[in-house]
């Protein structure tokens, strides 16, 4: 019998926040794609440089302001949070670098990034949630949402695709 998970019930003011998450679990998939095809590792390269300008470093800024807001400095949680985006961020650095290339780099990225992500949803956020008085979150969010655009991954050549060759 197939255990059924259900889904969590997430506060509207964290809702933009879980919408960059699927962006980047949809990040994670396509670089699997791309290692699957055999793409040039430039090309991903390229896509992991876009991709954390245009999505996951704002993304990573995000959260930590909203969490420098709500829980002390040496809050083990906020600690958590921080040091597994900087990880992040230097995995993204030592793949820009990129002597030599190294497919494992991208597979360590997604790995990471994929469990970083859903400890944010599975733990972070409904953490939160119990901790925070919603009008604080409320707060928050408001005061987030003038810096906070919906993302876009327009990346070209689409390389995931089923259509795309491997360059």
């Amino acid at each position: 019998m197939k255990a059924t998970v259900t889904p969590q019930k997430r506060d509207k003011s964290l809702v933009p926040l879980s919408r960059d998450h699927h962006f980047g679990l949809l990040f994670c998939w396509k670089i699997r794609q791309g290692l699957k095809k055999g793409t040039d590792l430039k090309l991903l390269r390229a896509y992991v440089r876009y991709f954390w300008n245009i999505v996951l470093k704002a993304h990573c800024q995000e959260e930590e302001w909203l969490l420098a807001r709500v829980l002390p400095q040496d809050h083990e949680v906020r600690l958590r949070l921080e040091e597994e985006h900087r990880l992040l961020q230097t995995l993204v650095v030592l793949i820009q670098e990129g002597s030599p290339m190294n497919k494992e780099l991208f597979k360590v990225l997604d790995k990471d990034l994929t469990n970083h992500i859903r400890w944010e949803e599975r733990e972070l956020f409904p953490y939160l949630q119990s901790l925070v008085p919603a009008e604080e979150l409320e707060l928050a969010a408001k005061l987030l949402e003038h810096k906070h655009e919906p993302r876009e991954d327009a990346f070209t050549p689409e390389f995931w695709s089923s259509n795309a060759k491997a360059a």
